[in-house]
């Protein structure tokens, strides 16, 4: 962990407690970050969405909705201080699992292998996300990271979530699977909003053809309109950026990271603040 994050990690718990989020009427938004099919760079798009609203002023909470194969806190180079197994055990606080990353950024990280975990029924592992999703009131927005396929992405959206970000690629596959996720959250939460974000396009005339073929589909076996976000480019760069956490936090990171930071900050529909935020701690 590089100094600045421990300078935020002692703050916070010097502080130990959550940020207060400014008062409003109306729910903290709750961005989920699915996709259905693994490998689209969806954590990815996570970090960058999280880092751009962050850096915007708002309080952000990253959490990451892969229960048990959490790679967030891999990603960015942070090692937890407690379990999500520890959750559990009902005297142990969500807040407790709370890191801080960067001025108004914290991770809320998931475990990597946990048997127990692993083991939970659908009610309990339900009963898990609803402990964790009491943290969004604290904050500003919260961008929950899902895990691949449909079971933990459909959790996360039927949780208190205000809006769906759905990240694919233009190829057959990965829209097909990105179609499936749509429908099933459409079933389930009928009049959650979904945006689309096509991600390593070779031009933005093939990110909008891939978003067309979606969008044709939901309208026509749906009946439900999809928004779209944007494209982001093919990077050859971006595998060096992941290795390195600073790169995947900083505004002048590589191009497909620019490329969705630009639309977290021009065309997410969110709530303005009420009240500027300067600092992470």
């Amino acid at each position: 962990m590089n100094g600045r994050a421990m300078d935020l990690r002692q703050a916070f718990q010097a502080s130990r407690h959550i940020p207060a989020r400014s008062p409003a009427s109306a729910p903290a938004p709750a961005l989920v970050i699915g996709s259905g099919k693994g490998g689209v760079g969806k954590s990815i798009a996570a970090i960058a969405f999280a880092a751009e609203l962050a850096a915007g002023g708002r309080r952000v909470l990253l959490l990451d909705g892969a229960q048990n194969l959490g790679a967030l806190h891999v990603l960015l180079g942070v090692t937890p201080t407690a379990t999500l197994e520890s959750l559990l055990d009902t005297t142990m606080p969500p807040e407790a699992l709370v890191a801080p990353i960067a001025p108004n950024l914290w991770l809320l990280p998931s475990e990597s292998g946990s048997e127990t975990l692993h083991g939970l029924t659908g009610t309990d592992r339900a009963r898990l996300h609803r402990r964790l999703s009491a943290l969004y009131d604290g904050f500003d927005v919260t961008v929950i990271d899902t895990g691949a396929g449909l079971d933990g992405a459909v959790r996360c959206a039927t949780m208190r979530a205000t809006r769906l970000v759905l990240l694919t690629m233009p190829e057959a596959a990965a829209l097909t699977d990105a179609y499936a996720l749509a429908k099933i959250v459409s079933l389930q939460v009928r009049d959650l909003p979904v945006d689309v974000v096509v991600n390593r396009v070779r031009t933005e005339e093939e990110g909008r053809a891939a978003f067309d073929r979606l969008a044709g589909a939901a309208e026509r076996f749906l009946q439900r309109g999809l928004r779209y976000l944007g494209s982001a480019p093919e990077d050859p760069g971006l595998r060096d950026a992941i290795t390195q956490p600073d790169h995947l936090l900083s505004p002048d990171g590589s191009p497909a990271l620019r490329a969705i930071r630009a639309m977290a900050a021009e065309r997410l529909e969110l709530p303005p603040l009420l009240r500027p935020h300067t600092t992470g701690a």
